[in-house]
């Protein structure tokens, strides 16, 4: 015999968690630590993304083991129970009442085992069980609603089909149709007590704990909504409320990693360099003013956006798009990221002492080199497949940085951008960047 637990419930589980990835990111419990009598409040992500995978595994396994002999009894018992604990590890993260606590504690309406005094509900007789079967069947000491004062020990477990007890119905009505029969031995009984298990009775009572899993949803739906319903209350500033612009983006950051989390605390970075650079070319500044426009106007979308909530953990909008279709070679267009590699690398105030800089424009007879020779390519008629075989001749002869290749692969695609913007190949990586973004923009503006 086997259970049959939904994989989708607990997948379910994950897609609700995985929703507001970043309100699981920041979330928060209570947690037992080593060495520490009381519990600890901590980050509960890893735990988590841990759960929910071991989640997976167990409810896979659990669906395979074959509920037959005492070995298979104990692998059900024992991967069931990890399921358990982490369902409910999972629900107290969420503050879910977990099951048998409050009016629930007495609940014995799988197993019907009240125990002495009626202490006992179908938890505690479960994990009896379990103690008995598998973890302690040498020192099952802990159960004192169904063992009293008394140590107990279990010597082996009987398949009830081969125990001779059930040959005896009116010595032992419990056990005629027991699937196993648990052999008790006691000090305080001169012959052994056995203890029924009906199989039926353990796959209730999991399917009954798995499907805790369906409260734990409500709860993470209920969170997220919470914190969604309050964000959407919480003003984000204005433009206008600040004496600058710049004052306005850092502003509108410490919103976006409130509400998106830490992992976009550099979110307006760039838009704050971009606002703040400048080009001594007079045909290049009127370019950049226009385009800076155009990002306050996409930025104030996104600002709209956000206080209504609706931008996810990933956060890939931005404030200006344009299409690169028109490039044939994506290759190249790869390559140009390489511009943008040393920008964030830098600090917030380093990213800024660059921008303000205007570009810093360099001499560079190497860099002349390599693009001379992209140049007289093709004024000599190569095409851009032949100039992609000469600038892998150049990068083979001349060992290209990251910056230089990126510099190469401009080149070649130049034509494409029809001269809306001349590249000035001797401005800083950033700055060459922030030109060919204004380009793409400009060349998407026709359109």
């Amino acid at each position: 015999m086997k259970i049959q637990l939904d994989p989708q419930l607990c997948n379910n589980l994950r897609e609700i968690i995985n929703e507001h990835h970043n309100f699981t990111y920041e979330k928060t419990a209570d947690f037992k630590f080593p060495n520490s009598k009381k519990d600890v409040t901590a980050g509960a992500y890893n735990c988590i993304c841990a759960t929910l995978d071991r989640i997976n595994d167990l409810v896979e396994h659990c669906n395979s083991i074959e509920i037959e002999g005492q070995f298979g009894l104990c692998d059900f018992f024992n991967y069931t129970q990890s399921l358990i604990e982490c369902i409910a590890i999972i629900g107290k993260v969420y503050k879910v009442a977990p099951l048998y606590k409050g009016a629930d504690k007495n609940d014995t309406s799988v197993f019907h085992q009240a125990g002495l005094n009626n202490d006992g509900n179908d938890e505690k007789y479960f994990t009896y069980l379990r103690s008995l079967c598998s973890v302690h069947p040498v020192e099952t000491s802990r159960h004192k609603e169904y063992q009293g004062n008394q140590a107990e020990w279990c010597p082996y477990i009987l398949s009830g089909k081969s125990s001779m007890l059930v040959c005896f119905p009116n010595v032992y009505p419990d056990l005629q149709d027991a699937d196993f029969v648990v052999t008790v031995y006691r000090n305080d009984l001169k012959l052994c007590k056995y203890v029924p298990i009906h199989v039926k009775e353990l796959i209730a009572y999991v399917q009954k704990r798995y499907q805790h899993i369906n409260q734990i949803i409500k709860a993470v739906t209920d969170y997220n909504q919470e914190l969604i319903d309050n964000f959407k209350k919480k003003p984000i500033p204005e433009p206008e409320t600040f004496t600058d612009y710049v004052s306005y983006l850092n502003s509108l950051q410490n919103a976006i990693t409130e509400r998106c989390g830490e992992n976009h605390a550099d979110k307006t970075k760039e838009w704050i360099c971009i606002i703040k650079a400048h080009f001594e070319d007079d045909a290049m500044q009127e370019k950049l003013l226009a385009y800076q426009e155009a990002l306050k106007t996409g930025i104030s979308t996104i600002h709209q956006h956000l206080q209504q909530m609706g931008i996810d953990y990933y956060f890939e909008e931005e404030p200006i798009s344009y299409d690169t279709r028109f490039v044939k070679s994506g290759y190249a267009l790869e390559k140009l990221g390489y511009l943008q590699e040393d920008f964030w690398r830098l600090s917030f105030d380093e990213a800024i002492k660059l921008a303000e800089s205007g570009g810093e424009p360099f001499s560079n007879d190497r860099i002349d080199n390599l693009l001379n020779i992209i140049s007289n390519a093709r004024m000599n008629g190569a095409d851009d497949e032949e100039l992609m075989d000469i600038s892998r001749e150049i990068d083979h002869q001349y060992t290209t940085t990251n910056s230089e290749w990126a510099r190469i692969q401009l080149k070649i695609i130049e034509p494409y951008f029809d001269n809306v913007v001349k590249f000035d190949y001797h401005l800083n990586d950033w700055y060459l960047h922030l030109q060919v973004e204004i380009a793409f923009w400009l060349i998407s503006q026709r359109s």
